[in-house]
């Protein structure tokens, strides 16, 4: 099976990347929203970018629609909206009486497993898989292509296809809470609140460590900020109960307090650092309030950025005896999907005397004073 016309199902930023993406490399393209002005302003900003890269007459293959049954004919549906699962349940049984028979279905995927739509809804198990467009669509190459054990192998072919033909790398993963992407950043940014509530720096002198030693492009509390800090929150809230609660992966309290503080990040000008026209200006003066030894103790480089990695490596170690990944499937998901030069077993294996744990005094505890 070969796609060519593709659905979208959600016109918010995600859609309107992807949307951009399969237009531009040969696809028909049907983008659905039911609320009109959300089509209305994704179109004009596809049309804008199409014209900035010169390829206007691209735009004609794209068609807003607010009918399900305007997907007859596509090959594949696409779903970017993360919506309650009863709700999302709802939405795939009038998609799957539109639809054609042979029409591949691609959940929003990369937090909740897809067998819990595959349970609320008619959906068929055969042509259903999940999708994972690592944020910013646009320029992140990585999709996670989630499959369950009834996903047909034609299906699981076609998917890597269309994603390869949209010059995207897709890595196939087995479906679990957070694949392999949105599974590893809770330990690396749950390790950063670690360091900043156990006075081991500030945050940007631990962003600054970390791409120092790592050859990174952003530190965990830009990558946090730029996500979002209530996005970063709800997923490692939604994870660490699907994994039956793990101490290891417990949402932060103090990230919950900045959430209920409103202060959330890069898009709300203010989360670990403070934001003017989307650069970083300075840093939150509140945390001082909600982190008793924040930048108490100064550390070495190469112990922050231990300490951030060790969490990530035995997580990878762990997710890959779960699902039966590949240590090469870990490597690339975390470089594309992270933006990282190495993967963790890579920095592990060129670190390794950095990640022994050392033995704790009583004089390291804090609150032994």
């Amino acid at each position: 099976m070969s796609i060519k016309a593709v659905g979208i199902l959600g016109a918010n930023t995600i859609g309107t990347g992807i949307a951009e993406i399969f237009a531009l490399n040969g696809f028909q393209v049907r983008i659905y929203d039911n609320f009109k002005d959300s089509l209305t302003l994704s179109m004009a900003k596809i049309k804008w970018s199409l014209s900035a890269q010169g390829k206007e007459e691209l735009f004609s293959n794209i068609e807003p629609i607010q009918d399900f049954s305007l997907f007859k004919g596509a090959d594949i549906i696409i779903e970017v909206i993360g919506k309650e699962l009863d709700e999302r349940g709802i939405i795939f049984n009038k998609l799957v009486q539109s639809a054609d028979p042979n029409c591949i279905v691609a959940v929003y995927a990369g937090i909740a497993p897809i067998e819990e739509i595959l349970e609320r809804s008619d959906l068929p198990a055969d042509k259903t898989v999940g999708f994972h467009f690592v944020k910013p669509v646009k320029k992140n190459q990585l999709v996670e292509l989630i499959k369950t054990d009834k996903t047909k192998d034609d299906t699981i072919e076609a998917c890597m296809e269309l994603l390869r033909k949209a010059r995207k790398t897709p890595i196939m993963v087995k479906d679990n809470p957070g694949a392999i992407v949105e599974r590893l950043l809770r330990p690396f940014f749950l390790s950063a609140f670690r360091l900043l509530e156990s006075g081991k720096g500030f945050p940007h002198e631990i962003d600054e460590a970390f791409k120092e030693i790592g050859k990174a492009s952003y530190g965990p509390f830009e990558m946090i900020d730029y996500m979002g800090l209530d996005a970063d929150y709800r997923a490692t809230k939604q994870i660490y109960e699907r994994l039956s609660k793990p101490e290891r992966l417990a949402p932060s309290d103090m990230e919950l307090r900045l959430v209920q503080y409103g202060q959330l990040g890069r898009d709300s000008t203010i989360g670990f650092y403070i934001y003017e026209d989307g650069k970083i200006v300075g840093e939150n003066p509140i945390l001082s309030n909600i982190v008793k030894y924040l930048g108490l103790k100064k550390v070495r480089k190469e112990e922050i950025f231990a300490e951030l990695l060790r969490p990530v490596i035995e997580e990878a170690k762990l997710l890959a005896s779960e699902i039966m990944a590949s240590e090469y499937d870990i490597e690339t998901a975390v470089k594309i999907g992270f933006n990282w030069p190495k993967g963790p077993f890579s920095y592990h294996r060129e670190n390794e005397p950095l990640f022994k744990k050392k033995v704790v005094s009583e004089f390291d505890q804090l609150d032994s004073f």
